[in-house]
């Protein structure tokens, strides 16, 4: 067809960060595993920031050898 543009691998194909991490990582306050991933940076270069989604509560999970949950 003219005028199409061949389209680059993984475009069109929008990730939010949350979604790569299948692993679900514990709230250290109420021990839910009901949290999500706020952002993949935290107060350190080795920290993710989590959100507990039952007691709202904010925290750091450490990564290991440079993985995030779930890898």
């Amino acid at each position: 067809m003219a005028g199409d543009t061949p389209k680059k691998p993984g475009q069109g194909q929008q990730e939010v960060f949350g979604d790569l991490y299948d692993e679900q990582v514990a709230c250290p306050w109420c021990e839910s595993t009901n949290t999500h991933v706020v952002s993949p940076f935290g107060g350190t270069v080795s920290e993710i920031s989590m959100k507990c989604d039952d007691c709202k509560s904010t925290f750091g999970w450490m990564k290991w050898e440079g993985k995030l949950p779930g890898e």
